[in-house]
């Protein structure tokens, strides 16, 4: 869950600004880190999990070599490895836990600390000596994963427009503390405002410069990557402290070929 996401930010930083600068970048977003909370969420009440699934050790190696194959490679594998494995939640995790499979019921904000407060660290040290250059760097990264997390997968944009107006049947990461109003729906058209958002609250509290880059910015081009007719329209954010995110998800006219 963690070494993947920052495997592929070390590559990325790597190629668009050599590795000594993505080293350094790196450096700097955990020099003065605040573990704090992080161990207060790692501390008590996880359970051992039995897990057939690949030894760890075995994933983590091919992870590696995967997302740095090039020759002659910029890093050596184990050189990769120590960079990663010194990112939180990383070493906190491995000094906590002698098992590599472990589960909690946890708030989706200790959730989101879990999965973004690293990322959101290296954006905002990365921001701070580029610029603007980092903002889109990092745009880039947040794309890239939202659209493998979508796993290519296609549909209707009925089928769209039903899924994004549902009520969630079990809470998760995405839904929990998500409070929205269906305003209108037809086949081709969702309006709907978002008046509470765990995301937003999260970002606002512990890294609020980057909260709507990282948690809003890649909305529109995954929806486009769901069915490539839809559009959406958004004038406000309550992750830019709006009092709700007004979204309006619509499908435009396929063009049609005209012959002369």
């Amino acid at each position: 869950m963690f070494y993947l996401p920052y495997l592929r930010w070390l590559r990325h930083l790597g190629e668009r600004l050599g590795i000594q600068n993505a080293l350094s970048v790196w450096g700097n977003a955990f020099a003065k880190y605040d573990e704090a909370l992080l161990i207060q969420i790692l501390s008590s009440e996880w359970h051992t999990v039995i897990s057939n699934e690949t030894n760890p050790e075995d994933s983590i190696n091919t992870s590696i070599v995967e997302i740095f194959p090039a020759t002659p490679q910029i890093l050596s594998n184990a050189e990769v490895r120590s960079v990663i494995e010194n990112t939180p939640p990383i070493p906190q995790i491995r000094r906590l836990f002698s098992s590599n499979t472990v589960e909690k019921e946890i708030t989706a904000f200790d959730a989101l600390h879990l999965r973004f407060d690293g990322l959101a660290c290296l954006a905002e040290s990365l921001i701070a000596v580029y610029g603007k250059q980092g903002e889109f760097i990092v745009y880039d990264l947040m794309a890239e994963a939202r659209l493998a997390s979508g796993k290519g997968e296609t549909g209707s944009v009925e089928e769209f427009i039903d899924g994004f107006s549902a009520e969630s049947d079990s809470p998760d990461l995405f839904s929990a503390g998500l409070q929205s109003e269906l305003i209108g729906k037809t086949k081709r058209e969702v309006v709907m405002y978002v008046r509470e958002c765990e995301w937003s609250r999260y970002f606002q509290e512990r890294h609020p410069t980057v909260g709507y880059l990282m948690a809003c910015s890649t909305d529109e081009i995954s929806y486009k990557a769901f069915n490539k007719n839809l559009r959406m329209q958004r004038t406000r954010t309550l992750m830019e402290r709006a009092e709700k995110c007004d979204f309006r998800i619509y499908a435009i006219e396929e063009n049609l070929n005209v012959e002369e």
